[in-house]
């Protein structure tokens, strides 16, 4: 593990720690006014990182708003978890996660060769800005800040501006996010590099994958409300892959530095009283 590495892994731990402890006495205050919304539908995706393969997934969304205040909420969409755990209403921070699922049994037979890659379990915090405190509309600055807890495999940072617009007296709302990620050399390594016995296994050439800015994207979701408890959402994703993650064999020879994502739920909404929109959108 790199010195960076290490230092972030103790720092995101000691957050993780203390908003966790938050979460839980937040938790078990009185949520009966709470927004719950829970949706699932099927969805299309690389099936790796760098892939111009794409397979089948499914795609699911659980939002709960107004856990013990308006601005404060939990969302999972597909493999990422954010939240906001902070009564205020415009200073944002909670704890931010993202499920990365190993490489293995892909459809490129080259690349199926290389050894397959560990999962990751990406935990940290996630900090914001919300410009535009209203129920509505938003437009927040954030960051997020990650560490693979489950393998040790390297760190995350991605700053990112989201917008969402409930339009009002209209049936639709949609959200979009602006994003950027900074990953580690543990990360860059563990998911574009390739080793030397990995090189003669599969006939790609060997490859160092450093620390950097590996993809710069778009996320967007787009919500139809058929009634007050029933809605549709289209979700989508569009990430250019940079620098060593876009020169790495496995992308550059064998797969595409254009990435792309698209999924549709059907959801359902449980009590609550106040419609929120979300500009959270999937992404890996």
């Amino acid at each position: 593990m790199s010195v960076h590495s290490e230092v972030f892994a103790g720092v995101g731990r000691r957050a993780v720690g203390w908003l966790a402890g938050v979460a839980l006495i937040a938790l078990a205050q009185p949520v009966a006014a709470a927004d719950v919304t829970l949706g699932l539908g099927p969805a299309v995706g690389p099936d790796y990182q760098g892939s111009d393969d794409y397979e089948l997934v499914p795609a699911w969304q659980l939002a709960v708003s107004d856990l013990y205040h308006p601005a404060t909420n939990v969302t999972v969409i597909g493999p990422r978890l954010r939240s906001n755990l902070v009564p205020h209403p415009q200073l944002q921070a909670g704890i931010s996660g993202l499920f990365i699922g190993e490489r293995d049994d892909v459809s490129d037979k080259r690349v199926d060769q290389l050894r397959d890659t560990d999962a990751a379990l990406m935990l940290g915090v996630i900090v914001g800005w919300d410009f535009l405190p209203q129920p509505e509309v938003g437009l927040i600055a954030g960051l997020d800040a990650l560490y693979d807890v489950a393998n040790d495999n390297g760190a995350l940072v991605s700053p990112h501006v989201r917008f969402a617009n409930a339009l009002p007296g209209s049936p639709f709302s949609i959200g979009g996010e602006l994003f950027t990620t900074w990953a580690s050399d543990d990360y860059m390594t563990e998911q574009f590099g390739i080793g030397n016995a990995d090189a003669a296994r599969s006939g790609l050439p060997q490859f160092d994958a450093d620390e950097g800015f590996k993809d710069v994207g778009l996320r967007v979701a787009t919500n139809y409300r058929f009634t007050d408890n029933w809605s549709t959402t289209l979700l989508g994703q569009y990430a250019r892959l940079l620098d060593d993650a876009a020169d790495s064999p496995i992308v550059d020879d064998r797969g595409d530095e254009n990435q792309f994502f698209l999924g549709l739920t059907l959801n359902y909404r449980f009590g609550g009283s106040t419609e929120h929109v979300s500009s959270e959108a999937p992404g890996h």
